[in-house]
């Protein structure tokens, strides 16, 4: 299998585009490039060529002919079917109407690489054209490559066809692992650590041999040291590691990126702490991972927490009304950041434009925790909602969740122009291990480049997956898959607030059959080897990942039509008492952080009202504080609990019955 440099050319005079195409594809063999196939193909029409780059995402570059007719309703009808994914997409086609609403003038055709950028952002475009007319067309068009004069494409070839190839090069390069590989296969002697000294003791132990042969030897001879100058260190970005990490931030478009290799979770800390000090006024959505909440303590920060909106009918939660943080940044304009998460676990997404230009109005910074939603940039019918495009200053993605690196790899992404490069490095340094696993940063590396060189080929095809996932089960009696309408329904602001949907993030209504939850779970892990991301009451969460094959897709869909038509023998589900429908609003009495640095104590749970919480108290599902350290404890947080006591659900910070206070002396 090997890399495929389609390069799509765009000439509408038929002779023209022949002596072109044939000139440029004639000289391929020219270059030796075994390691990469290298094509072309022909589109005479703009609306010809968009629709070649909306559907064929081995296109790795555009050659285009600046003389070309561009109609606009070419350019306007491209816009608006530029998403393959109709209903099942964006509110109200957002993304569509904006797209059709910025109609292309017939003579701009710098409005034709404009176009083409709306779909593939990364996607390099050569213009060819008149020599005199050079400097005007640059002038014009934003987004080119490179110029070339027409005549000499006919004559020289190879000097285009040369230039595409360094690009393409370029765009594929993996700076740490490529580097990272060849030191290992030269197999150097070592004599640093780790100890086990490229497997040694595990290959030669008669006691733990084994664990050596189930991983297999490049496992071991690539556990590093980093004593391996060559390659950099991750608390100072040098070497290959800077390369890789300035990589990353020219795919995602930002000022600077970062590897972070344990989790997300630190990735937040990290940019918690670098941005608040003690007594600083953070807005932030309650709903927020439990690593924010942290982070804001180990800050010392005081949060102002905007309300969860929760459904008890389908146990999952939306992000917060705009109406409200909008209220809370006018009333707390000496506030230093907002912290949000992008994309729900449900895959909800918030309106990020709206949030920063108000934020920015007032000085205030954006922090978004994007976990579940690293692929946004990288299709259009995605790529409004995304924080990178919204202008957030601060972006957490945890790689290893939905796109292709291992287990708590993580990238952070600065768009702040004020941000202080030399103190977010101390505070780096204080949550990163000397000795990171050069694993874990390699898979970010190549994270980097599928998402550059094929993200957009993936997604696009995961989509039109889902599409025809969705309409098949259409037919399906008792199971559905939630939809715009059904967010609708659940949420009263979801329209209002522009609110989307990432259609990856199948939630799957299964309140119709008649099957316990376990039951329903025990089935699909047997069936097709499904372990359920997530599931509540009345929904299962499917997720789909970079790694989401359409073979997975019809072995889910020949079990969920299984348990739809009845042809299963599960055990029947039992009476279940709703969720509450309302969790009482955080009221804080002191800094959460001192509270949790207080003298504590622990206290049965049913008899703390009046008492300061000097822990977070978090139930899963939903997965939402109820209380958080300064917050004095109410009788309704003892109802709230109660009313969970019949749902056999995990409550963190509950230890035997006891959840920690603070001393009262």
């Amino acid at each position: 299998m090997r890399p495929h440099l389609k390069i799509l050319v765009i000439e509408d005079a038929a002779d023209l585009l022949e002596q072109i195409t044939s000139s440029i594809g004639n000289t391929i063999s020219y270059f030796d490039r075994s390691d990469v196939e290298i094509s072309l193909i022909e589109a005479s029409s703009v609306s010809a060529a968009l629709q070649y780059i909306r559907d064929d995402g081995d296109i790795q570059a555009v050659v285009f002919s600046w003389d070309v007719a561009a109609k606009e309703s070419e350019l306007v009808s491209a816009s608006a079917d530029s998403s393959p994914l109709n209903d099942i997409t964006l509110t109200d086609n957002a993304l569509s109407s904006k797209l059709a609403s910025e109609s292309v003038p017939v003579e701009n055709n710098a409005r034709v690489i404009d176009a083409i950028k709306n779909i593939r952002p990364e996607l390099p475009v050569y213009v060819l054209g008149d020599a005199v007319k050079g400097l005007d067309i640059v002038n014009q068009a934003k987004g080119i490559e490179s110029f070339f004069y027409r005549n000499d494409i006919i004559s020289d070839p190879e000097s285009i066809l040369g230039y595409i190839i360094n690009d393409f090069d370029d765009r594929n390069e993996t700076p740490f692992w490529t580097e990272y590989k060849d030191y290992v296969v030269e197999a150097n002697d070592s004599w640093h650590t780790p100890g086990h000294s490229g497997g040694a003791s595990f290959r030669n132990s008669p006691y733990i041999s084994d664990f050596y042969r189930f991983f297999g030897r490049n496992v071991f001879v690539s556990d590093l040291s980093v004593s391996v100058d060559s390659l950099g260190s991750l608390s100072d970005g040098t070497y290959a590691i800077g390369r890789a990490q300035s990589a990353v931030a020219n795919t995602f478009e930002v000022r600077h990126s970062y590897f972070v290799t344990n989790g997300s979770s630190t990735s937040n800390k990290i940019i918690l702490q670098t941005l608040l000090r003690e007594g600083d006024k953070v807005i932030a959505d309650r709903n927020c991972h439990k690593s924010v909440h942290y982070g804001i303590i180990q800050a010392r920060a005081m949060p102002v927490y905007l309300d969860s909106v929760f459904n008890p009918q389908y146990g999952i939660f939306s992000p917060p009304k705009l109406s409200q943080i909008k209220t809370l940044i006018e009333e707390n304009k000496d506030a230093k950041l907002v912290v949000l998460t992008g994309c729900t676990y449900d895959g909800l997404l918030t309106d990020l434009k709206q949030v920063v230009t108000l934020a920015h109005k007032y000085g205030i910074k954006v922090f978004i925790d994007e976990a579940w939603f690293a692929y946004s940039l990288f299709h259009p019918a995605l790529r409004d909602y995304s924080a990178i495009a919204a202008g957030a200053d601060y972006i957490t993605h945890s790689a290893h969740k939905v796109v292709s690196a291992f287990s708590q790899a993580s990238f952070i992404h600065v768009n702040d122009p004020d941000f202080d490069k030399d103190f977010f490095k101390e505070v780096f340094a204080i949550h990163t291990s000397t000795s990171p696993k050069y694993q874990l940063i390699a898979s970010l590396d190549v994270c980097r480049q599928q998402l550059e060189m094929e993200g957009y080929k993936i997604l696009n095809e995961l989509l039109s997956n889902v599409a025809e996932l969705k309409s098949q089960m259409a037919k399906f009696k008792r199971l559905k898959i939630l939809s715009k309408d059904d967010f609708t329904q659940m949420f009263e602001h979801f329209e209002s607030d522009n609110i989307g949907h990432d259609p990856l993030k199948i939630l799957i209504d299964v309140s119709a059959l008649e099957y316990s939850n376990q039951e329903i779970h025990r089935f699909l892990m047997d069936e097709v080897g499904l372990e359920i991301e997530k599931f509540t009451h009345s929904t299962i969460l499917v997720l789909l990942t970079l790694g989401g094959m359409r073979s997975k897709i019809v072995r889910l869909y020949n079990a969920l039509k299984r348990l739809d038509d009845g042809a299963v023998n599960l055990s029947k589900r039992k009476n279940k008492s709703p969720l509450p429908a309302d969790i009482p609003a955080i009221k804080l009495d002191d800094l959460p952080s001192k509270a949790f640095f207080s003298k504590r104590e622990p206290i049965a749970w049913q008899n703390s009202v009046g008492r300061i919480a000097a822990g977070l108290i978090t139930p899963y599902p939903p997965g939402i504080p109820l209380i958080v350290p300064g917050q004095k404890v109410e009788q309704k947080h003892l109802d709230y609990l109660h009313a969970l006591a019949s749902q056999k659900l995990t409550v963190q910070g509950i230890y035997d019955g006891d959840i920690y206070v603070v001393c009262e002396d």
